[in-house]
Formats: structure tokens, sequence, C-alpha cells
């Protein structure tokens, strides 16, 4: 039963429990604006306020004098997909609100390095009057929100062993303590390794980008080696360029899907580098151009993404091969003896990626 201190708590916040839904709702929006703007990608961000049950509880378990001093009555969840990420998140989250460091906790610090197990960064903040209106301000100052930081392993180790209903490692029987520490090593190892990798891919596009002007043929063809060629390769942009003063538009932005269809496709047809394939850009490009005007007089399509010149080359390719003629007699077939002769066509989704 709870006493009267605690009972004018839980009544007070039920009074002001909006305030805090209407604070949670800005700040939350504005820890989405904040990363998107750093484009950091996470997996997920979610907000929640304390249910009044739910503090009834909290209340009746701790000695609390007043409303003020319980700083998670709403908080935010960042679930990154990289360790590294979750320090950039932190360093946004400085600079936008008032961190109230005597109740923050960086759970990454362990006093003992020899112990696994749950990680996260818990901030405890307020707004900054600097960044907020003034009427946003004067509503929402005295209102504190937890913002938790952590990875998806670690998020996951978190779940888990919530599911199992231990709350601190005092909980666990002993015979199965050692088995939870060797698999919170695991968790913490994969997230390293995690890192690892992307930094070792964010390495190999480094890599592609500085030889793409003079050894293609050292590249081998994949996503990244294909992605960085059409989006960056100076005769290929050249060939967007040409497509867009038929008053075509351009995406860039490449399904990963249709970026992995090409990549199969123009490994199927023999081609091992990307060099092979600024050979047959550049054997069968006017072909292609060709092709696209005539086309365009029967489809009228007004959009296409950056692989779909590829895609055509290699039908060309395809096609070419498949009827045993050379690229001079091709070209001087007739337009309206073209789509007989050849067969080829392609779906309208392929133009719009």
């Amino acid at each position: 039963m709870m006493n009267q201190s605690h009972k004018k708590i839980v009544d007070g916040y039920s009074v002001s429990r909006g305030s805090y839904e209407d604070c949670l709702n800005y700040v939350e929006n504005t820890v989405k604006n904040i990363i998107k703007s750093q484009s950091i990608n996470v997996h997920e961000i979610i907000g929640r306020v304390k249910t009044v049950e739910s503090l009834e509880g909290k209340v009746k378990r701790k000695n609390y004098s007043n409303l003020a001093e319980i700083t998670d009555l709403c908080g935010i969840r960042i679930i990154t997909y990289f360790r590294d990420d979750v320090d950039k998140i932190a360093e946004l989250i400085s600079q936008e609100f008032e961190v109230d460091v005597e109740n923050t906790i960086d759970k990454r610090k362990s006093e003992d390095p020899t112990k696994f197990g749950y990680v996260s960064l818990h901030y405890v903040v307020g707004l900054k009057a600097e960044n907020t209106s003034p009427t946003l301000y004067g509503r929402f100052k005295n209102i504190k929100l937890e913002i938790q930081i952590r990875t998806v392993m670690q998020h996951a180790w978190a779940e888990i062993e919530h599911d199992l209903g231990y709350k601190s490692k005092e909980d666990i029987p002993d015979q199965y303590r050692r088995q939870f520490s060797r698999l919170a090593g695991l968790i913490e190892l994969a997230d390293d390794n995690f890192l690892q990798l992307k930094n070792n891919i964010n390495n190999y596009e480094q890599e592609i980008r500085e030889k793409l002007p003079t050894s293609k043929k050292e590249l081998p063809i994949d996503s990244s080696t294909l992605m960085t060629y059409v989006t960056e390769d100076q005769n290929y942009i050249e060939l967007l360029n040409t497509i867009k003063s038929l008053d075509v538009d351009v995406d860039f932005n490449i399904n990963s899907s249709f970026l992995s269809t090409v990549v199969q496709r123009v490994k199927k047809l023999g081609l091992k580098t990307i060099g092979d394939i600024d050979e047959l850009l550049e054997r069968y490009k006017d072909i292609f151009l060709r092709i696209s005007a005539i086309e365009m007089d029967i489809i009228h399509y007004t959009g296409m993404s950056s692989l779909t010149p590829l895609l055509h080359i290699t039908n060309v390719l395809e096609s070419v091969n498949r009827i045993d003629i050379s690229d001079e007699e091709f070209m001087k077939v007739s337009d309206d003896q073209f789509a007989d002769i050849f067969d080829i066509s392609y779906p309208i989704d392929v133009y719009e990626g």
C-alpha cells in the first residue's frame, strides 16, 4: 500500500501525463531528424511513456520524495547496427539536449573488464533553451527523459536476458553463470566483428574508387565495384548525360535486388572484371542509344535507373551472339525490322529501376 507521499507523486503524474506524452513526441521527432541529418542508418527508434500503474509499482519499491526525482517517466530507445554509431549518436544527443551527467550511465564502461553482460548507454536529458522554442521550453523544461542507445546485438542480449527473467547476475543459478558469461562474450565479439566487417567494406570501396580511373581490369565484378562504376566512371556518366539530354530522368537510387540481378547477368555472360564491362559499353553504346531512341517512340518512358543502360547493353550482347551478326550489320538493320529480327524487349519496370 502506498503512503501519502507516494500517492501524491502518482496523482501528480496522472494529471500531467499528457505533457510527458507531448514532450516525448517532440524529443522523438527531434532525435529522428538529427540522426537522419547525419545519414546514420539505425535499426529502430522507439519511445514510451510510463503507465500510471507502472509508476505505482516503482514508487512502492523506491523511496522517492517528489516526481522530479524520477528520470525515466518517458524514454526513447535507439537501436543501431554498429557499435561506433552509438558514440556518434551520443554526441548528437549531447549537442541537442541538456545532459544530466549525474544520472547518465554508460554501462559499456564496466568496472571489471573480465565480466560480460548487458551494455548500453543510458542518457538522462532535458531540453536546451537555446535549441527549443520559448513556448515548448516553458512547457517541458522540468521534464527529464531517458535515452538508451544500444546496438542490435546488445539489444538482442538484453531482450533474451529479460525473457529469462534475470535482473542481475546474482539472480542466475551458479551452475549457469559461466554459460551466461560465455554467451555474453560472444555477443560482444559479434559486435566487434560486425564493425570490423563494415570498416573493411568501406576500405574496399575506397580502394575501388582509387583504381577505377586506371585499373578497371583489376576490379572483379561485384555489387560494390558495379555500383561505383555506374555512379562514378566518367565514360558511363557521359552515357547517362546523353540519356538525360533525351528528356529522360536518371535515378541513382539503385535498388539492391536490381543491382544483384545485373551482377548475376553480366557474370553469366562471361564478363569477369569492370574492365570487361567498360569495353562492352564502348563497343555497344551507339547500338544502345539507337535501341533507346526506337523504344522511346513506342513506350514514351520518362525515367530509368542508372543501371538500365548496362542491362540494355548486356541484352544487345546476348542478341548479337545469338543471331551471329557483326556489329556493322547490326547497325544497318532498319528500325521497322529491328524488333522482329532481334526480339529485344524490356519491361517498363526496368526503366524505373
